[in-house]
């Protein structure tokens, strides 16, 4: 089983037991030598076997490639590649050119020292709730440095009243004292490596001088309290500054990784943007892995300074979607540092899609496990996000049609979505960056189905909450496209609009505003209009293929000329001259777009130099570029006007400023402000008619008592603006939108009482329905 490996991050997904963690295994088994064990040996192996004489140990390899440096092997001058064999308990060998070349064991240990090395993240440690201050000072741990341990040897001593015999007291105690909690090998363990991990963020990372914490338990014990606050606020302000982990975590980017001294321990502590603060035990285990995981990777960065292969199992398991993510930018960020540090590998194993990069798909490694005794495979073409195999390894498969991003591109079709996405990954893999064009990892291209479907997608992510993600429009120039950019330029039922202007984006427009244009004859107005004529019979020729042998007459009458051909009378529509070219050469065949767009990217990724490519990359990288832009200035507004809520902060700053009463001026200021905050609200009118209802319910335009009555229900009702824009939201989704519509337009026929129906039954009925 051969597994190719990326020259920076290369993740393998697969099913249950198909072998993921075994790779890792592999890999360390490859650049080491060891551990090479009988256990390791592939059961579905027809070698396999636990007979005498035919019991083997696993066999494994690595190809490498030489940069420039002497590898201390004369055998190795001028080869730029090469394969190590590591064959069980036979001697290693090396494979050069295609020919085995001996190696003997002080040339196995000359090279052995020249390649990579490896470093497993250990993906299963958290970093520990609390760390005990004389541990770090450099005293000997002891079970009374558990906390919670210690906890009941006190509650134990204090259940004894005065005159008990000390005999008592101590059969009692003593053997808890000299035990100490019962602990299997494996908690021992951990703990350990949860109190190194401290350890190393504190001196390592945070650069905390060891004799800091000697002065901190001196302090302690003779209770010079300020002397402690400043001895606590010297290792934040050092954790503050020497972590940065605020750029990582993008969940909150204002919170802070606090320690606060308790008797004789260091508690981690979490402040949110609310200046809440939280122990690590109070919060949920995301955050609290994630700062292992970094924590861990910043550690060994400042160990080692030279390239190496990082190794992670499974990394996803306690992070939330939002923070693999986080985690994802970190190990590019390690893969090749932004400081020009070396650069490193990366291999990880996951069985979440949010773990996978999709600017990158050719990163995907597949491993799929066979249905009897076939064992695992590498399966090819898994780039293709879509591919079966992929889906079921990740054992779900997570529809591009969820606002699962914080920035959203609403197309139209299926074709849009695949030739967007597809042309933002081989742009960002050919130019080594996400930067000019979309962050597929940041960004979901949601297809509507159609453009008159986009108003209405677009109400559904926007128009039902006071959060709304960032979207952006884009749109054909065609006669849909321009009816569903009215619909949106129009607003909603309420006349409120869910998207301004300047993220509505017609293609047409934008190729004038941008001076693109198509190939000759060609007028923009849809997203295929971009696609070179040549490219577009190409990729159609490869769709063909997939379903039909033609023969040679039929090809020499379809050529790019007879696409060009046909645009005039398509309108200039490139789309629509491919397929009535295509359909007029192969009568019995059909061209989709979807599929179209599908082997557009496919010829890009196996022939990128094909004629046309250059015009293909020019054009839609002009267009990801500007609509990448709009996407980061919508999510900008966004996170500026949820952090410019002036209801939210006029209420805020009311329940601070007054906690036992308010003057009528006062009062009445508040409303105005409130007031003026509702104007972007779409229940503004609703809202202000409960200000002037308070307004006039607590007597505020009477001077003769300046001070407001009640105010404790004044109160209530003024925390209520706080939330009502929200439960306002939630009970317009649970109405029947068109009731109102009925109620005011009734037909002849429910006009008046039926012949016999009171109105006494009638009320009734009204009120049921009410």
């Amino acid at each position: 089983m051969r597994v190719p490996i990326e020259r920076d991050v290369t993740a393998v997904v697969g099913a249950n037991e198909a072998g993921k963690s075994q790779l890792l295994l592999a890999i360390k088994a490859a650049l080491s030598g060891a551990p090479i064990a009988r256990a390791d040996f592939c059961r579905y192996s027809e070698l396999y076997s636990v007979q005498a004489g035919e019991i083997r140990l696993p066999e494994f390899g690595g190809t490498f490639t030489v940069e420039d440096g002497d590898t201390g092997l004369a055998v190795l001058d001028g080869v730029r590649e090469f394969t190590l064999y590591r064959p069980g308990s036979q001697p290693a060998f090396l494979v050069i050119n295609d020919e085995r070349v001996s190696l003997s064991s002080a040339d196995l240990q000359t090279l052995q020292g020249h390649l990579p090395t490896y470093y497993e993240l250990q993906t299963d440690l958290a970093l520990p709730i609390s760390v005990s201050i004389g541990q770090l000072a450099g005293k000997k741990a002891t079970t009374l440095q558990d906390r919670s341990h210690r906890s009941s040897l006190f509650g134990l001593l204090m259940g004894f009243v005065g005159g008990t015999d000390a005999t008592a007291v101590g059969s009692a105690v003593l053997p808890q004292l000299s035990s100490g909690p019962r602990q299997s090998a494996a908690d021992i363990q951990r703990h350990h490596d949860e109190y190194e991990l401290a350890r190393t963020l504190l001196v390592d990372i945070a650069k905390v001088d060891g004799s800091t914490f000697v002065d901190l338990e001196e302090a302690i014990a003779a209770e010079r309290e300020g002397q402690v606050a400043a001895i606590v606020g010297g290792i934040n302000s050092a954790i503050r500054e020497n972590l940065n982990i605020q750029r990582w975590w993008t969940q909150d980017r204002d919170f802070d990784l606090l320690v606060e001294a308790r008797e004789h321990e260091l508690a981690f502590t979490i402040q949110d943007r609310t200046a809440s603060k939280y122990s690590f035990g109070e919060r949920s285990q995301g955050l609290r892995f994630f700062l292992s995981y970094f924590v861990q990777l910043t550690a060994h960065r400042l160990r080692n300074t030279v390239a190496d292969i990082l190794l992670l199992d499974e990394p996803d398991a306690f992070l939330s979607s939002v923070g693999q993510q986080d985690l994802l930018r970190v190990l590019h960020e390690y893969a090749a540092p932004e400081n020009g540090g070396p650069r490193s590998q990366v291999v990880y194993v996951t069985h979440s899609p949010f773990l996978i990069d999709k600017n990158a798909p050719h990163r995907i490694r597949v491993l799929d496990k066979g249905p009897d005794d076939e064992g695992t495979r590498v399966v090819r073409d898994a780039a293709n996000n879509r591919y079966e195999p992929l889906r079921s390894s990740l054992g779900a498969y997570v529809s591009e049609t969820a606002f699962i991003g914080g920035r959203n591109l609403l197309v139209e079709g299926a074709g849009d979505q695949i030739l967007i996405a597809g042309m933002a990954a081989h742009l960002a893999r050919r130019n080594g960056s996400t930067s000019g064009v979309l962050d597929l990892n940041a960004v979901t291209v949601v297809a509507a189905g159609g453009a008159d479907n986009i108003p209405y997608l677009a109400y559904l992510a926007r128009g039902r909450d006071t959060v709304k993600p960032a979207c952006v429009a884009l749109l054909d120039g065609d006669e849909s496209g321009r009816r569903a950019e009215s619909v949106l330029r129009r607003g909603e039922a309420r006349r409120k609009r869910v998207l301004q202007d300047k993220y509505i984006l017609r293609l047409d427009s934008w190729a004038i505003g941008a001076s693109i244009s198509g190939d000759d004859g060609v007028i923009v107005l849809e997203i295929e209009d971009l696609i070179p004529v040549s490219v577009a019979h190409r990729a159609a020729l490869n769709y063909l293929s997939r379903f039909h042998d033609p023969d040679a007459e039929q090809l020499r009458s379809f050529t790019p000329g007879s696409i060009a051909d046909r645009l005039a009378d398509n309108a200039g529509q490139l789309w629509n001259a491919l397929a009535s070219a295509y359909e007029q050469a192969f009568p019995d065949e059909h061209i989709e777009k979807a599929g179209f767009a599908r082997e557009v990217v496919f010829l890009l990724d196996v022939n990128p130099n094909a004629e046309g490519c250059d015009d293909l990359r020019l054009r839609f990288g002009a267009l990801l570029a500007d609509v990448a832009d709009l996407l980061d200035d919508a999510f900008s507004d966004e996170e500026r006007l949820r952090m410019d809520d002036r209801l939210k902060r006029a209420v805020r700053n009311f329940t601070r400023n007054h906690t036992d009463g308010i003057k009528k001026p006062d009062a009445r200021r508040l409303l105005r402000e409130i007031e003026g905050a509702l104007s972007d609200s779409p229940f503004g009118d609703d809202l202000r008619g409960r200000a002037h209802a308070i307004t006039r319910d607590f007597e505020l335009g009477d001077w003769a008592h300046q001070t407001v009555p009640r105010f404790d229900e004044f109160k209530e009702r003024i925390l209520a603006f706080g939330t009502s824009e929200r439960i306002a939201y939630q009970d317009d989704a649970a109405k029947d939108p068109s009731a109102s519509l009925l109620h005011t337009t009734p037909s002849p026929e429910t006009s008046s009482p039926a012949r016999g129906e009171t109105g006494k039954s009638r009320d009734k009925k009204d009120a049921r329905n009410t």
